[in-house]
């Protein structure tokens, strides 16, 4: 076992910590200090003695990686990551939770800050914990050498008792030990306390049996405050051959180091007070840094620095510190010598390598999505053809279902699933854990070495929601595959109908959400997605499309200008039009039927097709007016428009779905709904009519 730092300097600096984030948190007067005190001598163990990582390489592609899934508890990592050296200061600490500061809320995914993931829905660090873990595993398989380790890295994550209570952790532990990843050490904070109270009464489970049953090495250290039996469980963790992912269960007290609020579930979610800090301070080897005789001057001094935000900088605990930056830094000096030697024995595998780093997007695949052409289909078909190009094109495209495959049809044909004993492969067997899923493919997507698409039904999206929220705010390129997507979906009825499902996501700023109206627009999405930062959904449908929309001989680079402004003129008229018909996705179809029929009738007809309304939205007042004219429109969408009609001007009618599915084959729900070119063209020559 590595001892960079001798017990007597972790609780020396453990202490500062606990003065950071509770000064940090007071100031603020908002903030979490439970975990922190909890948890600052385990934090600067790890940090020191067991993590080969380092803040003069943040980005180093064989870092062992640290997640605080319970962010709440930020205060700890940015006191710990200012400690070793990452780029934050005291004035940074000073202005937690501050606008525009380094230290907000919960942490925010910064590489250079040594944050390696955003945090604070309960179970989400856990699951990209999961995910990292995957992706080292599936490096190590693809690149790795004997004697050449470029991919060995570990995974630490800390959880509290929120996450351990979460279902979506469940989920992700029950993959980790199907998958074997013994790459992964979690490290539970069992303080037994929660915001409102002792957990005792609302969570009895057999934790360390549940996660055994699971697959998991599991080991206990009964006494959190032996910060010698921590380290020397976690190193033992570390270096088990078991074949399993590890987990330490710490039996914390909340609130350590303070006077009246030790043990208490007070001391989890609010400032603690400068009494309790001076207390803290006079009753460590804070003292002998503060230089007070006594709590009641050390309590003016902290007084006086939370009004000017001045708190200890760690140049006063150099000697407790040591060389242990220096230490970690060698850890990377050391894989740099070897990565310098694998460039020269191994080119082929460099150069490779090198493409995983690359964006993933060639000239070849961009010529071949923007001259796709197929036979209708439905669109779920159409999307699994466009991801085997982009498959075959780049090897970073990996990810699988919620166990849905023969439904989604998102794989990569021809290629493995990865299992326990073969990370080579690109497909991920999800099994039915939905949350689980989109966490882990947000973990996947971290390094950027991977693009992650994770699939499943539209409908049960709800289960993913906050992972596909957090991939935008980190804006990480996951590729969201939901098909299914609306009443279409026919016999298995309302629950499996997602109506409100497509205002949601796009809702959620940064993301984008394409449904595509034919094989065109289905190329045209990946490419657009292959070519942005950030996370999409691409939407596709159970029932086949109009024949007469695919195969379109179009200037398609035109067309494909059109497309990336979101909402286009699909099909125009040579004289003003009598009506615009505006939809997204299989409405096309049925709004391209109607057009026909309006023909026969004398009517002049323009259909436009928006298969990216945030994006159509953006473009401005100029294009939108352009593309929709200043006559009578007809949107047809079968999702929910409520919460927006209101705002729609008279000229607008709107068919919509106002209720939840029915049951019955898709051909009688369409009927009933009034989504029939029958039904359109009777409504709308009577609106125009008017």
């Amino acid at each position: 076992m590595i001892v960079n730092i001798e017990v007597n300097k972790v609780k020396q600096l453990g202490d500062y910590v606990r003065y950071l984030s509770t000064m940090g948190i007071q100031r603020a007067n908002s903030g979490h200090p439970g975990l922190p005190l909890g948890c600052a001598d385990i934090g600067i163990s790890l940090y020191g003695n067991l993590m080969k990582a380092t803040s003069a390489k943040p980005d180093w592609m064989n870092r062992d990686r640290f997640i605080l899934s319970a962010g709440h508890g930020s205060m700890l990592v940015y006191s710990l990551n200012y400690i070793f050296g990452y780029d934050f200061s005291v004035s940074d600490l000073a202005n937690f939770r501050q606008l525009h500061s380094k230290t907000a809320g919960h942490p925010e995914y910064e590489l250079e800050l040594g944050i390696e993931t955003t945090t604070g829905p309960l179970g989400q660090g856990f699951a990209n914990a999961v995910g990292t873990a995957i992706e080292s595993k599936m490096m190590a398989a693809r690149f790795n050498k004997p004697d050449y380790n470029l991919f060995d890295y570990k995974t630490y994550v800390l959880m509290g008792d929120g996450c351990t209570m979460e279902g979506m952790t469940n989920e992700a532990a029950s993959i980790a030990g199907s998958l074997g990843l013994d790459n992964l050490i979690a490290i539970y904070d069992d303080n037994s306390v929660t915001i409102d109270e002792s957990s005792m009464d609302l969570f009895r489970e057999d934790v360390k049996g549940r996660y055994q049953a699971l697959g998991w090495e599991v080991l206990e250290a009964p006494l959190g405050t032996d910060i010698e039996d921590v380290n020397n469980k976690l190193a033992t963790l570390r270096d088990s051959k078991s074949g399993k992912p590890k987990l330490l269960i710490v039996k914390t007290k909340i609130g350590q180091g303070l006077n009246s609020l030790l043990g208490s579930h007070k001391a989890h979610g609010a400032p603690v007070g400068a009494k309790e800090i001076a207390y803290l301070v006079e009753n460590s080897d804070l003292k002998s840094v503060a230089g007070t005789s006594d709590q009641v001057e050390a309590q003016e001094l902290l007084e006086k620095q939370l009004l000017t935000g001045d708190f200890f900088n760690i140049s006063n605990f150099k000697d407790a510190l040591g060389d242990v930056l220096e230490k970690r830094e060698s850890y990377y000096t050391s894989w740099e010598t070897m990565f310098n030697d694998y460039k020269t024995k191994f080119p082929k595998e460099y150069a490779e390598l090198l493409e995983y780093r690359s964006t993933g997007l060639t000239q070849e695949l961009r010529s071949e999505l923007l001259n796709y052409s197929a036979k209708a289909d439905a669109t779920r078909n159409t999307s699994a053809d466009v991801l085997q190009i982009v498959a075959k094109h780049t090897q970073k495209i990996i990810g699988g279902c919620a166990d849905l495959v023969a439904s989604t049809k998102a794989t990569v044909k021809g290629a493995d699933y990865i299992t326990r004993d073969d990370f080579s492969g690109r497909n991920i067997a999800f099994g039915i854990r939905e949350a689980a899923m989109g966490g882990i493919g947000n973990g996947l997507a971290l390094s950027r070495d991977f693009i992650p698409f994770t699939s499943t039904f539209f409908t049960f999206i709800d289960y993913m929601k906050p992972a596909v929220r957090l991939a935008s705010i980190m804006k990480l390129n996951h590729l969201f595959v939901f098909t299914h997507d609306s009443i279409y979906v026919g016999e298995d009825g309302p629950t499996h109908e997602p109506i409100e499902h497509l205002g949601a996501t796009r809702l959620i700023p940064g993301l984008y959400t394409y449904r595509p109206a034919n094989d065109m627009e289905m190329a045209f999405s990946y490419l657009e997605f292959m070519e942005n930062e950030g996370p999409a959904v691409i939407l596709g449908t159970r029932q086949v499309l109009n024949q007469k929309l695919f195969g379109l001989e179009l200037d398609r680079a035109k067309a494909y200008e059109g497309f990336k402004k979101g909402g286009y003129v699909l099909l125009d008229t040579q004289t003003t039009p009598d009506i615009t018909l505006v939809g997204s996705g299989s409405e096309v179809s049925t709004l391209l039927e109607s057009k026909e029929m309006l023909e026969s009738k004398g009517k002049s007809v323009r259909l436009v097709s928006i298969p990216c309304l945030e994006k159509f939205e953006e473009q401005g007042s100029e294009y939108v007016n352009n593309i929709l004219g200043n006559g009578p429109i007809y949107l047809m969408e079968a999702a929910s428009h409520r919460g927006n009609k209101a705002f729609y001007r008279d000229n607008i009618l709107v068919r919509d779905i106002t209720t939840f599915g029915m049951s019955g084959s898709y051909k009688d729900v369409s009927k009933h709904f009034g989504f029939v070119a029958e039904a359109a063209t009777k409504e709308i020559l009577e609106f125009i009519s008017k």
